[in-house]
């Protein structure tokens, strides 16, 4: 592996104003660790039932070549029982979008939000064949449902496209006619789209009701199982703090200052406009209402700190008794498999694209940029 010599000589050289970013925090000083630990409550793992849950991922890579860009993905819905039998639903999809259609800085929103809608289906669609103790999603409840989509960008005056013409009563007819077949696809929305739109105008088209599929997947799931969810972040602006007095965010004050395995209390989203600063199109209002609560836990002793946001009438130790016996080395290990199985890394788009190549050896321009 090449090292940058140069940048690290330069670098190490102003080591000394680099450190003194890495080791302010005065946020710390002054915290008693006793009220910390008043506030957290050791769990011990009691029960003997024996549970199912249901996780997954996603994952996308794109391929850019002189007058087309290429996006892969595909969602992985995973089942395990209490043996740790596993069973899953893959879903996989592949879009070939000319270059002078979509705006080069919107293709990872684009194909970011096609790997979600694989990601949720394939959870969906593996939840309903074995009706789960829990689903577990990667990340958090909040973010799924505030998830910028192209109607929001729209709003502020940015388009995915170039090309494409979009009549958004279109897109209300396209979704009420057609969205009881929604789970029948892998991606429903672009053969939708692809049945209705012709020319340039699919695209802008394949966008807005992939978001709609996003969304009505997501309520679908929200609305049938136990969903929660599991992520390092914070929210320093929208989150009500169990320690209001310190500016350090909870999840880190936590981590700090205890060991043990065990939970905060429950703790809840302020509501300022509930968060959300754009509204999410009219068959999913009802979605930016859902009243989500979270807690602190650590899972296994001595690993760090996770949020675990639920929705409905859970409680930690509910969550916890499912959780327990699928962890491994402070983590659900089922998210670790559904990651490293979904995967869709360079190599694999290399394979995919020297397919390509040598499927039509004929066609003109099948040539990467960085060929160039």
């Amino acid at each position: 592996m090449r090292v940058n010599s140069r940048f690290f000589e330069s670098i190490l050289s102003k080591w000394g104003s680099i450190r003194e970013q890495f080791s302010g925090i005065e946020e710390f000083e002054g915290i008693d660790p006793q009220i910390v630990l008043s506030e957290w409550n050791e769990y011990h793992y009691k029960n003997n039932k024996s549970y199912k849950i249901v996780s997954g991922d996603g994952s996308y890579n794109t391929l850019e070549y002189i007058d087309k860009y290429v996006i892969l993905s595909a969602g992985l819905g995973i089942s395990f029982d209490e043996n740790y039998n596993k069973d899953e639903k893959y879903l996989s999809f592949v879009i070939v979008i000319p270059f002078d259609v979509i705006v080069k800085k919107f293709l990872d929103d684009l194909a970011s939000l096609i790997m979600a809608t694989l990601e949720l289906k394939s959870i969906y669609l593996i939840s309903k064949e074995k009706s789960p103790d829990i689903v577990i999603l990667d990340g958090s409840i909040r973010n799924f449902i505030i998830r910028f989509g192209p109607s929001h960008s729209k709003e502020i005056g940015q388009n995915w496209f170039y090309k494409g013409n979009l009549d958004e009563g279109k897109i209300d007819e396209l979704y009420y006619e057609n969205k009881e077949s929604i789970f029948e696809f892998d991606l429903w929305s672009y053969n939708i789209v692809k049945m209705n739109i012709k020319g340039d105008d699919k695209f802008i088209y394949f966008a807005h009701l992939l978001y709609y599929e996003y969304l009505k997947v997501l309520d679908e799931l929200l609305k049938n199982f136990k969903v929660v969810s599991i992520s390092k972040s914070f929210s320093p602006t929208s989150e009500n703090k169990i320690f209001p007095l310190i500016n350090a965010p909870d999840i880190i004050i936590f981590n700090n200052y205890t060991k043990s395995v065990g939970y905060s209390s429950i703790s809840y989203y302020l509501k300022d406009e509930y968060n959300i600063k754009w509204k999410l199109p009219e068959p999913f209002r009802h979605l930016e209402k859902k009243d989500i609560n979270f807690f602190y836990a650590r899972f296994e002793e001595n690993y760090r700190v996770y949020k675990v946001e639920f929705i409905g009438n859970l409680n930690q130790e509910e969550i916890l008794d499912v959780l327990h016996p699928f962890i491994i080395s402070g983590y659900p290990y089922i998210l670790k498999i559904a990651h490293s199985e979904v995967l869709i890394s360079d190599k694999d788009a290399e394979l995919f694209e020297n397919y390509v190549k040598n499927e039509m050896k004929r066609e003109i321009g099948l040539k990467l940029r960085s060929e160039l």
